[in-house]
């Protein structure tokens, strides 16, 4: 692989949002991309099974990278977000293992790399880390995304040794986090860019990274409004007994109720924070479905894509 890219940062700081512009500018520069968000089905080192033991999770983890490593894409360029900090550390810190060893892996991880002869770690943080992190728990939903969090972790030593045991306490272990993620991108052994970020002058952080990778900017293809309005409607997987419902939103396609659809061609979209692509196929000059391709945990986990019909 000719280049590899890690995208990380604390909460809320863009990771996957960067990890996709970076992904799509180097495709439409003229290089072949992978590119893996953290919930990418079948992520060839981040894995979503949980190990009580956190010994296993260790040597699961540094085995994945090794196979990795040694059956390297054949893709020009591969941008992965979250695996190099965020994995490990949401991983252990829910089982609250001594930061120090937390620390080792990471560092163990990044001399692995080094054997990758163009290999760059871009980390963005926002010098104010608890309002970072309090306007990504208002994006995501306030008190139902605590609570979501509360009630899936609840369990792990790191809530059941402290006396803070309620949703609150997710905020707290966003914020160590944060720290400890702040604390360990100085200890890493490759090339690392770091953007602080917290102005959300987002052209800026953008013209950073083309510059850093000497890229060409090209902005998502215009797509008129009379063929956006020929997607919206409502879809249909009779094997997920599932509705995907396609709207128009301030002159935008949304799916999901608040995920906002950005073009790659005519028919074709994509989501900036999952491993979703979505194919408008016409018939006839006749919308009659969409195709989720891209294989995510939770909306497509096929090779060929998962088929939605038009009902509606």
């Amino acid at each position: 692989m000719k280049k590899l890219i890690f995208v990380e940062g604390i909460p809320g700081s863009g990771k996957s949002t960067f990890a996709r512009f970076l992904a799509n500018q180097f495709e439409r520069n003229g290089y072949t991309c992978d590119l893996f968000f953290e919930t990418t089905y079948n992520h060839p080192v981040i894995f979503s099974e949980s190990f009580d033991d956190y010994n296993r999770f260790i040597e699961s983890y540094m085995e994945r990278w090794k196979v990795f490593l040694v059956n390297q894409s054949e893709s020009d360029v591969v941008v992965m977000e979250s695996a190099i900090f965020q994995s490990p550390i949401v991983h252990l810190l829910h089982k609250d293992v001594d930061r120090n060893i937390i620390q080792s892996v990471i560092v163990k991880v990044s001399r692995m790399l080094e054997q990758v002869n163009e290999c760059k770690l871009i980390y963005f943080y926002q010098e104010d880390a608890a309002a970072a992190i309090q306007n990504m728990i208002e994006i995501r939903g306030r008190e139902e995304f605590l609570l979501r969090k509360h009630n899936e972790h609840k369990h792990e030593k790191y809530f059941a040794n402290r006396m803070e045991q309620g949703p609150e306490s997710h905020v707290t272990f966003f914020l160590e986090y944060a720290a400890i993620a702040n604390q360990f991108v100085k200890e890493v052994s490759i090339e690392t860019v770091i953007i602080e970020n917290s102005s959300r002058n987002y052209s800026l952080y953008e013209q950073q990274l083309l510059n850093e990778f000497v890229l060409t900017y090209f902005p998502d293809p215009h797509v008129e409004m009379s063929v956006l309005k020929g997607y919206t409607g409502i879809y249909h997987n009779q094997d997920l007994n599932f509705n995907l419902i396609v709207e128009l939103k301030d002159n935008h396609l949304y799916i999901f109720g608040n995920k906002k659809l950005k073009a790659k061609s005519r028919n074709q979209f994509y989501l900036d924070d999952m491993s979703v692509t979505a194919n408008f196929i016409c018939d006839n000059n006749n919308v009659n479905r969409v195709v989720i391709t891209e294989k995510d945990l939770y909306a497509n986990r096929n090779d060929n894509g998962t088929a939605f019909v038009r009902i509606s």
